[in-house]
């Protein structure tokens, strides 16, 4: 399957928005600590994460082998994307800041999880 060309930049600029994160979190209910909220959203990534590197494998044995190399190449860079936007969340100053990047990883890995499962199903 080809998919049409794309600018790259402009997909990888679609910007996590942390406004909503407190009520988007699944956590947030489960918690009364900054440090529970985080630790509960970090246990829900790590499953995500794994969810995620089944969806990438899965991917890559139903792509054409021409397909492969640049789904490596994709993957690579948004894992380097989704670190380095995580970290910007993390940089601010507050405690509310490690929520919103626990929440910024979670959520990036969930949504990945699901393109690449999508994609597999195609």
């Amino acid at each position: 399957m080809k998919f049409p060309e794309i600018d790259l930049l402009a997909v990888l600029m679609i910007p996590f928005t942390p406004r909503s994160v407190m009520a988007e979190s699944p956590c947030a209910d489960q918690s009364t600590t900054t440090i529970d909220i985080v630790e509960c959203t970090g246990a829900k990534a790590k499953v995500l994460d794994q969810r995620l590197n089944v969806a990438y494998k899965a991917l890559g044995q139903v792509i054409d082998p021409a397909q492969r190399d640049p789904l490596k190449v994709t993957q690579r860079i948004w894992i380097q994307y989704r670190d380095a936007n995580c970290r910007f969340y993390a940089a601010h100053d507050g405690t509310l800041s490690q929520v919103i990047a626990a929440e910024c990883f979670r959520s990036m890995t969930q949504e990945r999880a699901l393109e690449l499962e999508q994609a597999a199903k195609q």
